[in-house]
């Protein structure tokens, strides 16, 4: 990993990285690929572009978060992404990374203690019982998903996890516009949230993706 190259990537997406910082970057993309030999991280493709596919898009999502210590969840977070990129790059947030992959969870414990991320922990389990666990109900001010759930799911998954105007942040590919659609003409889910699409072109070789971002309404209809 070329860690300054990296660092000029990040500016241009609007995020200043501390040498500590870049540092652990380094160790992070280095034992993503020592653990993914053994238990499939993420895909070969896209671990020939790590710090693009993977740090870049996940650091996309920091212009949509408004308060530095707020509390944040993962769902569905695989390799920690977007969660631990988010969390190198604005260390006062509260991570919580939900994964129900047990080999997955393991990763992600091995990783925060790799790099000492104070304020962070892992719940292995499944989003629905996750979204039974009444201490969660309200606690977060954003939940944030890479690609896991239908923009409708994450939506009604999102709900009983967001404080009132918390908001989800789904990082898609290019080809949304179906769901969106879909998303919006479901009157449960515009009942709970007002949805807002930004197009991202960040990344090296011209890739692009987009960010959805539905902010949850003070007042709606409960969906669980």
């Amino acid at each position: 990993m070329d860690k300054y190259l990296f660092q000029q990537q990040a500016q241009l997406a609007g995020v200043t990285l501390s040498d500590a910082q870049l540092n652990q970057f380094t160790l992070y993309h280095k034992e993503l690929l020592s653990w993914n030999a053994k238990i499939n991280l993420i895909s070969k493709k896209s671990a020939l572009d790590i710090t693009g596919r993977h740090f870049l898009d996940s650091l996309s999502v920091t212009r949509f978060i408004d308060r530095p210590d707020a509390r944040l969840l993962d769902i569905g977070s695989g390799g920690g992404f977007p969660g631990i990129p988010l969390k190198i790059a604005m260390p006062e947030l509260e991570v919580h990374l939900l994964e129900s992959n047990r080999k997955k969870t393991s990763f992600l414990k091995h990783i925060i203690r790799q790099l000492n991320l104070a304020g962070t922990q892992v719940i292995h389990e499944r989003v629905q019982k996750a979204a039974q666990d009444e201490k969660r109900h309200e606690y977060y001010d954003y939940v944030v998903s890479r690609a896991v759930f239908h923009l409708q799911d994450l939506a009604l998954l999102s709900a009983p996890f967001l404080s009132p105007e918390g908001k989800f942040i789904a990082l898609k590919g290019e080809d949304v516009e179906n769901e969106v659609i879909h998303c919006g003409k479901n009157a449960t889910v515009v009942d709970f949230f007002e949805l807002f699409q930004h197009n991202i072109d960040i990344y090296p070789q011209g890739r692009k993706s987009i960010i959805i971002v539905g902010k949850k309404l003070k007042k709606g209809k409960k969906t669980f």
